[in-house]
């Protein structure tokens, strides 16, 4: 096996480059570190925006912690101390997709947003599901070694982390007050019925059930432990949904919409556009220009 890649601790886990360029680096992770493995204090060498794509565990940093799920985003600062867990895992490891960045690189990204923070570093732990980074790290995987740069891809995944960071609501659970970062249980509980029933009819009230909670409450308890609405949180999980389908499958765009949830083609177009950048037949067309970030 090659030399470790920055970022990428060895124990239980093991790395497919992807992307690469100077300063930059794509890469497949997978961790095979079961329910009871020991946590390992570990350090981040490198600058890094990372996908949960399978799986689920527990990331803790100085600036906070939450449990991961897929579609969230792990976020690394150069040197900064970290630990994952996997009490929340169902055993069987979890699959991540990394985009590391040199400070240097950071910095020029930062610059070309008009990002006002002076602070070379990432606030938050870590993020919900933003489905514009998630095409951005699934436009890379499909285009191979053609068309979108990953310089492009790096820019625009930092202007939307970034932009998130502010636009979202910082969850309780990434605090760096809080010294136990876990989610509270009836917030988890409403994530995972809004994740395993995304692509059907759901309603507040049968979440709010789910969780014990009325609907009012479970907006508060929500917002407080994830950072964006239940609604918000559907709706990105639709999205994340129909990026994978039109990224793994021939379906047309109409069943792609049907199969992620929504009922109505001209609504699923809007709410793609607008969280995404393009259409969905431009995002599956792998066009260089395709996922774009406005800011």
């Amino acid at each position: 096996m090659a030399a470790p890649a920055p970022d990428v601790p060895t124990t239980d886990r093991s790395y497919r480059p992807v992307r690469r360029l100077a300063g930059l680096r794509l890469m497949h992770c997978r961790c095979r570190a079961g329910v009871h493995e020991r946590p390992v204090d570990e350090q981040h060498q490198a600058f890094s925006v990372t996908l949960v794509e399978r799986g689920s565990f527990t990331y803790r940093t100085r600036g906070g912690g939450a449990v991961l799920r897929p579609g969230w985003l792990m976020l690394g600062n150069e040197g900064e101390g970290y630990v994952c867990s996997h009490e929340e895992s169902d055993g069987s490891g979890d699959d991540c997709v990394a985009l590391s960045l040199s400070a240097p690189l950071l910095e020029s990204a930062r610059a070309a947003w008009g990002a006002s923070s002076p602070a070379l570093r990432f606030e938050r732990a870590s993020l919900p599901p933003l489905p514009r980074v998630a095409a951005l790290f699934s436009a890379l995987r499909m285009a191979g070694g053609e068309g979108f740069a990953l310089e492009e891809a790096a820019f625009a995944a930092v202007g939307a982390v970034d932009r998130a960071s502010i636009d979202d609501g910082a969850p309780e659970s990434m605090s760096s007050a809080s010294p136990a970062p876990r989610l509270d249980d009836r917030a988890r509980a409403a994530a995972h019925c809004i994740e395993s029933r995304a692509a059907g009819a759901l309603s507040l009230e049968e979440v709010a059930q789910a969780a014990g909670l009325s609907a009012f409450h479970l907006l508060r308890v929500f917002h407080r432990a994830i950072g964006v609405t239940p609604h918000q949180y559907l709706m990105r999980q639709r999205l994340l949904r129909a990026i994978a389908l039109l990224r793994d499958t021939a379906l047309p765009v109409i069943e792609v919409a049907y199969e992620a949830g929504w009922a109505d083609l001209s609504n699923f177009n809007r709410a793609f556009r607008r969280e995404v950048g393009c259409s969905p037949r431009e995002f599956r067309g792998v066009n260089p220009k395709m996922v774009r970030l406005e800011v």
